[in-house]
């Protein structure tokens, strides 16, 4: 999730100065210095010195990049003589305009420009300005992958903006020190941060990206086995999603993930139709496709076969038609598992098989091999030798691709298939089974969490 800006009191720019910090931004360094000389042609010398100092301290560090030292040196120079008498807030904006371009671009010479930008608005007593800079510093530090500095520096901007009175700027430094701390493991005081940012976010700018950060607090809190505290997350997030379909579509997948697990199927069943119902409406196939196959998995859970089956060959057909095999491999072996429950066997091995042409990982192709076995275990109960028979063998030879030697072995175990009695062949198949079921879990293979 991208880290909300928390944008410094720039002061409005000529157009050339804010095409410069674009160009060095995308690393398009002559185009940058192209526009800096256009900037520098229009503006007065003996006037607007705040303008022209950036221009030309810009158009060094261009020249930096280049490798042209003596024409850096000379802008550098020249700007700090037109800087001489320019007010240091103004100044200190300017220069953060400079290293935001350079952190955007990953270049380790940003680290100057930010403390330069810091101690000019520190210099200026603008409090609100020193906390914006410092909170832009911080954001940029996370991205790289400081934390340390990004903590430091969020934490001075977030002190600083109280102190300015400004909850817009505490909000969001408290934001994006919550992702910090959640990325390092430290989930409480993100929490903390997050109920503060909420607090004074005052104008609602931070609902989505606060929302992203209660869905991963969300996450954390199910593997750990807290359950309740993951919920209160989601439905939180679900309140302050907002018009933004893709944090909500995220919302609801989890909702539906946790309903699942906890056996909640009516629950799971209604997030999984608002999922569906919005991806439908924003026309986002992929998202679709992974709802219809939730949905189906729900119905197969609950025992309503033939809306798992309608739910599920709609999304088989649309994530073959995105080319989304793993999903349409799930599907299949989803499939598989409802004929078997409807006791269609033949049909089940044709679902298993096309699972198989679809499977490319090797958790699919395990989970194949799995629903294979099954298949084979309910045809040899029901008699059926010409089905249990290929879906044994195609279980057999994956394991053979996977170097199984172990469960090949137990597939591979007593005569051969033919003499042996039926209830020998469905011992044989069920121990292969279970074997399988040690090394994959169909059913956690086959549902999206």
């Amino acid at each position: 999730m991208s880290l909300p800006p928390i944008a410094a009191l720039h002061p409005d720019r000529p157009d050339e100065l804010a095409a410069g910090a674009a160009a060095l931004r995308d690393g398009r360094v002559a185009d940058a210095i192209a526009a800096y000389d256009r900037a520098l042609e229009r503006l007065s010398a003996d006037g607007q010195p705040e303008q022209r100092g950036a221009a030309l301290l810009a158009r060094g560090l261009a020249y930096q990049l280049l490798g042209d030292t003596s024409k850096a040196t000379t802008d550098v120079l020249s700007a700090l003589n037109v800087w001489a008498l320019v007010r240091p807030d103004w100044a200190s904006s300017a220069m953060s305009d400079l290293a935001e371009a350079l952190s955007s671009a990953g270049n380790g010479a940003a680290d100057a420009y930010w403390q330069a930008a810091l101690r000019l608005a520190e210099r200026s007593g603008n409090v609100g300005l020193q906390a914006a800079v410092a909170g832009e510093w911080g954001r940029h530090a996370a991205r790289a992958g400081d934390a340390v500095t990004a903590v430091a520096l969020l934490e001075k901007s977030a002190e600083l903006g109280r102190r300015a009175g400004d909850d817009a700027i505490v909000a969001k430094a408290l934001v994006n020190l919550a992702r910090v701390e959640l990325d390092s493991g430290r989930g409480g005081h993100a929490m903390r941060n997050i109920g503060e940012a909420l607090a004074r976010d005052q104008r609602g700018e931070l609902r989505a990206a606060t929302a992203g950060l209660l869905i991963d607090v969300a996450a954390g809190a199910f593997h750990s086995g807290d359950t309740a505290h993951a919920e209160l997350c989601l439905e939180q997030a679900l309140s302050l999603s907002g018009n933004d379909r893709q944090i909500r579509e995220r919302t609801l997948a989890a909702l539906a993930g946790l309903a699942r697990a906890r056996n909640d199927f009516a629950a799971a069943a209604r997030y999984g139709e608002e999922l569906l119902d919005s991806a439908r409406r924003g026309g986002d196939l992929t998202v679709a496709a992974e709802a219809l196959h939730d949905l189906g998995r729900i119905a197969l859970l609950a025992g309503v076969l033939e809306d798992a089956a309608r739910r599920l060959t709609e999304s088989v057909v649309i994530a073959r038609s995105l080319s989304l095999d793993s999903l349409a491999a799930s599907g299949s072996r989803a499939l598989a598992e409802v004929s078997i429950r409807r006791g269609a066997l033949l049909r089940a091995l044709g679902y298993a098989e096309q699972a198989v042409i679809l499977s490319m990982g090797q958790d699919d192709l395990e989970a194949c091999a799995a629903t294979l076995l099954l298949v084979s275990a309910e045809a040899g109960r029901a008699g059926l030798d010409d089905v249990a028979r290929p879906a044994s063998d195609g279980a057999a030879e994956i394991y053979r691709l996977l170097e199984r030697d172990d469960l090949v072995q137990v597939l591979s175990s007593g005569t051969s298939l033919p003499l042996e009695g039926a209830e020998a062949r469905t011992t044989r198949l069920e121990a292969g089974l279970e074997a399988a079921r040690s090394v994959v879990n169909p059913a956690a293979n086959s549902e999206r969490l």
